[in-house]
């Protein structure tokens, strides 16, 4: 695994732990609307700022993240606290679908891949890209030979022809130099 690849999936990794740690610091935050009624009436009814911010501090746990704790605070400014548990349901929703969504991937070979050779590339590229993985294979003999693989927005291009044309495209910059 390449050091990029690595750092992809640290990456994907971290973002996870993220959405679960916040995910779970609104739920607690809804938990404790749904079970105490008179919570929202009492934030409505609050004589000043601070007694607003206590109640709202109270909704969740101590070692919040400050994203957590800034959605919440906006919640209860545009008046829609009690629309926290739609919120966090929506948001679950949201982070489950972006983990359902495949990415597509095209490789091109200059002859066809075996079915080991497709089976290592695709792992080598879920280290990369994450396990939705939508898998084209085609061949073009005009790439001469290596791979060039597009996956989603990204273009890897390991082609001996492209290769070839920078080695050309180099040499005729230094033969003019």
């Amino acid at each position: 695994m390449t050091p990029d690849d690595r750092a992809h999936a640290y990456a994907l990794a971290f973002q996870g732990a993220a959405w679960e740690r916040w995910l779970a610091a609104l739920s607690t935050g809804a938990d404790r609307l749904a079970h105490d009624p008179g919570l929202l009436a009492r934030w409505q009814g609050a004589a000043d700022a601070g007694e607003r911010g206590r109640i709202l501090d109270g909704l969740l746990p101590r070692d919040v993240d400050l994203p957590v704790r800034n959605l919440l605070y906006t919640l209860a400014e545009g008046g829609d606290l009690a629309l926290l548990a739609d919120v966090v349901a929506a948001l679950r929703a949201q982070v489950e679908r972006a983990g359902e969504q495949r990415l597509a991937v095209e490789v091109t070979s200059s002859v066809p891949l075996t079915e080991q050779e497709c089976q290592e590339l695709r792992q080598k590229l879920e280290a990369r890209f994450g396990q939705n993985l939508e898998m084209r294979y085609r061949v073009d003999p005009a790439i001469l030979g290596g791979l060039i693989v597009r996956a989603g927005d990204k273009l890897i291009d390991g082609s001996l022809a492209t290769r070839l044309q920078g080695m050309r495209q180099a040499m005729g910059v230094a033969a003019r130099g």
